[in-house]
């Protein structure tokens, strides 16, 4: 039985882990029995953020989710490791581990690398190498959880018929509008570099291809200051309904919108004059909204938990 289970970690390990084309069969071997393998029930909390880093785990059937503030930031299959802060500056979890269904996994621990240092050095290093380099791997490709945008964006949009309007504008106010970081749709901010010179910190797709509905997820987060969208009254539209949206989320966060030249220039010159800027008024539609949301989600909760 012992066999059996240590031939379908090894065939696992070598195949699909991080040790793959790294470690021979013999020292993957060596690893595998001084590892014992651990079971978890479905829904179980594997590992918990917050507490001591200081062991790492190998996947050898089920799945586990990787939870962070209400996210899940990876989903692991039979041959992902987690737990690698273990190899890290990092004293503490940052995250939770859930196992989606039944699973088992092989333990690594500093009991298991201190063993592994006293038995055989080289193998130790090695894996220890493995382990911070998929740290650092993946604690770059989770950034965007870790760390919050902080800006606060002047997103720039115009209709292909307004285009050349919006270069003109951006041209004559180019000092103001250099104050703020930049977001432009596709096109729109291609055409702004070339012909404005100005630089834009972000850029999102064209609009028709979502990029009016990924400013509406800025404005959403809080990262949109004022949006200038030269819009085009006289033609059809095949995204109105995105267009439509973006300015509906304009009224809720209460973020200026100006769609016209002249519009443009009373909502650039709010925003550049900061003795004139004022924090926008509490939105009373949004707040009431919020509280309603927040019941809804309240009663779910009871009845689940008072159903059997």
């Amino acid at each position: 039985m012992r066999y059996r289970r240590n031939k379908n970690s090894i065939d696992i390990l070598k195949e699909k882990s991080p040790l793959a084309g790294q470690l021979t069969d013999y020292e993957i071997l060596e690893l595998i029995d001084r590892m014992p393998l651990q079971t978890y029930a479905e829904n179980a909390i594997i590992l918990t953020k917050g507490e001591p880093a200081n062991s790492l785990m190998f996947l050898i059937s089920g799945e586990v989710n990787i939870h962070l503030n209400e996210h899940r930031i990876a989903k692991l299959t039979q041959g992902d490791v987690f737990g690698e802060a273990m190899f890290s500056d990092q004293g503490i979890r940052i995250a939770d581990a859930v196992a989606v269904e039944p699973t088992e996994v092989l333990l690594f621990d500093l009991s298991t690398y201190e063993s592994l240092l006293r038995q055989d050095i080289k193998v130790a290093l090695k894996c220890k190498l493995i382990f911070e380099q998929l740290y650092k791997h993946n604690a770059m490709a989770n950034e965007y959880f870790f760390t919050k945008d902080s800006a606060k964006y002047l997103a720039l949009v115009a209709h292909n018929e307004m285009k050349k309007t919006l270069v003109r504008f951006v041209q004559s106010h180019v000092k103001k509008i250099n104050k703020f970081p930049l977001v432009a749709t596709g096109t729109t901010g291609e055409m702004l570099y070339k012909e404005a010179k100005i630089v834009l910190t972000k850029k999102v797709k064209s609009g028709p291809l979502g990029g009016d509905q990924a400013i509406g997820q800025m404005i959403s987060t809080d990262n949109i200051c004022g949006v200038i969208f030269f819009r085009d009254p006289l033609s059809a539209h095949p995204h109105h309904a995105d267009i439509e949206a973006l300015g509906r989320l304009c009224d809720v966060y209460q973020v200026p919108l100006a769609t016209n030249p002249t519009t443009a220039v009373a909502v650039l010159n709010y925003l550049a004059d900061t003795e004139q800027y004022e924090p926008p008024l509490v939105n009373s539609l949004l707040e009431s909204y919020s509280q309603q949301q927040a019941q809804v989600v309240q009663g779910e909760s009871s009845q689940s938990q008072d159903s059997p």
